[in-house]
């Protein structure tokens, strides 16, 4: 029996959690994929894609009033080496945002690029300038971390934040160089380009990392039913939401599943008995409907939803609930006792999926006044805009 007490934090142990995670080659190699996925799915969901896509790339493209403003201080770069390098620079970073705007969908690796190419178009452009205005300069690199910390992950920070670093030593030493100053003189403007490049990004990285995992936590529990583990009403509207972002066409199979004589059984063996029966149909929907958006609607109501892209694909799918509800050919008894409606629709926007469900909702009615059916199919009929789905299902994806 535990005695309760907690495992004691010592600085050894933290040194050497953070060691194995430092060395963990299979996250580094997956570094930003899960943060990128939250932060862009979650964002997409809500019609903020395109803002996204604007203000990144509007980090990019604000290089330009910037640039031409350093050409009227007195130290602008005061070579044409240098100016051609600084203009080179601006320039890059002008295309990098362009491309950013044209993505449709961006990726882990564009964002990667993204911050790559403004990170050295950042470096060249500041060594290009003359003066302190050159560790000035490497501020702008602060932006980038935000923008790392939250779209990718502190894994990828850490290697932004090691490169402004890098930076701020390489244009100190060149002005320390060529211009004659001392490490002191340049104090007020080293500190402040080390404060914003690498303490408060880490600051802000260590916020975003456990506001990151709070939502997580907390979107999950409301998003799933907690008997079953399956999709509650609410997240079953995400889900699909997230489905229509990443997919522009497909066959969608729908499907109401409702449970026979259920409230039968739960008075007869008790809620205990009926909770397990819950849960263990929504295991055989799991393992026996693959690649599914499966949620409980409530009480022993249950909605399946497939995405295909060939009609063959999703006549498989209403194959297999088939199996499910139907005895065997040798008079087994069906794994889940119950009425299944499916609508099969074409289409893939949020309207199309509320006709569905509401023309599954009917066919759940026929199968359930005639239980020889066991499962009624029907193609999705486009409902007129008046006509709204009758049953609560329907709400989860209004």
């Amino acid at each position: 029996m535990s005695s309760g007490k907690r495992t004691p934090v010592t600085a050894r142990r933290v040194i050497r959690a953070a060691w194995r995670r430092l060395t963990d080659r299979k996250a580094w190699r997956d570094a930003g994929k899960a943060e990128f996925k939250f932060a862009q799915e979650g964002i997409a969901v809500h019609g903020g894609d395109n803002p996204l896509r604007l203000v990144v790339s509007g980090l990019a493209l604000l290089m330009a009033p910037l640039c031409v403003g350093v050409l009227f201080q007195p130290m602008r770069p005061q070579t044409p080496t240098a100016m051609v390098f600084f203009i080179l620079a601006s320039s890059g970073s002008v295309v990098v945002g362009i491309w950013w705007l044209r993505l449709r969908e961006p990726r882990r690796r564009d964002a990667v690029i993204f911050v790559a190419i403004a990170d050295i178009c950042l470096l060249v452009g500041c060594l290009a300038q003359d003066g302190p205005s050159r560790i000035t300069g490497t501020i702008y690199l602060g932006m980038l971390a935000m923008l790392t910390a939250f779209l990718l992950g502190w894994r990828l920070l850490l290697i932004h934040c090691l490169f402004s670093v890098a930076a701020i030593v390489a244009v100190t030493v060149t002005t320390m160089v060529v211009n004659g100053y001392g490490v002191m003189e340049l104090y007020v403007y080293l500190a402040p380009a080390i404060t914003i490049e690498f303490a408060l990004p880490i600051v802000v990285q260590v916020l975003v990392e456990f506001g990151r995992r709070g939502i997580g936590e907390a979107a999950s529990e409301r998003n799933h039913d907690a008997l079953t583990g399956l999709y509650s009403r609410r997240g079953l509207q995400f889900a699909i939401r997230r489905v229509l972002y990443k997919r522009g066409r497909g066959i969608a199979v729908v499907g109401l599943l409702d449970l026979d004589g259920f409230k039968k059984f739960n008075d007869t063996y008790g809620h205990l008995a009926g909770d397990q029966y819950l849960a263990e149909t929504a295991q055989l929907l799991r393992t026996g409907v693959r690649d599914t958006l499966n949620a409980r609607l409530g009480g022993d109501e249950f909605l399946v939803v497939a995405i295909r892209d060939l009609r063959e694909e999703a006549d498989q799918v209403i194959d297999e609930l088939r199996r499910l509800v139907t005895p065997g050919e040798a008079g087994e008894p069906p794994g889940i006792r119950g009425s299944v409606g499916i609508a099969v629709s074409e289409g893939l926007n949020r309207a199309e999926f509320a006709t569905a469900v509401a023309q599954a909702d009917t066919a759940l009615y026929e199968a359930k006044a005639d239980r020889s059916l066991r499962i009624v199919i029907r193609d999705v009929v486009p409902a007129p805009p008046a006509v709204v789905p009758r049953r609560e299902a329907s709400a989860a994806l209004e």
